[in-house]
């Protein structure tokens, strides 16, 4: 198997993109290729429940045995783990345009759908803390619509929190990759790609 792309990574057995948002919500909008409407994407990473699964281990958001036992679920109900990922890809879609486009009313009301759902499927529980006592936490049921919940709730934070304003989208030709920028200073998704190309564009309309 040839070398991957330096913004790719094999991980059991999935083709995965790099983290690069700095925000696993921004890191999901990013599982595909080329934001320019909704039609087709060039490249597809999210292309099974298992492939969504794996990502959420991949980026922090399960543990290793709850992608084991969502991948075990997910084969025994292969049409509810289709829906459940094709609900996630709308939900990518949607929560897209309401973070790059101010004017999608249609996309926010759906986002907020999806949020809403997943905050009333979400329990307040009494754990054990470091010591003697209990703590609160929040806990969500380890089902086949845990991925998306957990994106859901994340994206709430992210679209009512001090980062919502330092969203950025990659101008890289067909990228539009999005990644948090607080000091102002970040132009591309990745130097290695985006900001390489766009260097040896540069470079050769010079010598031109």
């Amino acid at each position: 198997m040839s070398a991957l792309p330096s913004h790719l990574e094999l991980v059991q057995g999935v083709v995965l993109p790099r983290p690069v948002g700095a925000d696993p919500v921004l890191d999901f909008l990013n599982t595909r290729s080329e934001w320019a409407g909704r039609g087709p994407a060039r490249s597809e990473w999210l292309t099974s429940y298992q492939a969504l699964v794996i990502w959420s281990g991949y980026v922090g958001l399960l543990s290793d045995a709850g992608v084991f036992r969502l991948i075990e679920q997910a084969a025994v109900k292969p049409t509810d783990a289709a829906r459940r990922l094709a609900a996630a890809i709308e939900f990518r879609a949607d929560l897209y345009d309401v973070l790059t486009d101010s004017s999608a009313a249609g996309s926010f009301d759906a986002v907020s759908r999806v949020i809403d759902k997943a905050s009333a499927r979400r329990r307040l529980l009494a754990v054990p803390a470091d010591g003697e006592g209990f703590r609160a936490a929040w806990d969500l049921p380890e089902d086949l619509g845990l991925p998306l919940d957990q994106l859901a709730l994340l994206a709430a934070d992210l679209l009512t929190g001090p980062s919502r304003d330092h969203v950025r989208a990659c101008p890289g030709d067909a990228c539009g990759w999005l990644f948090l920028d607080p000091r102002g200073r970040r132009r591309w998704c990745s130097m290695s790609t985006c900001g390489n190309r766009a260097k040896v564009r540069a470079h050769a309309a010079r010598t031109r």
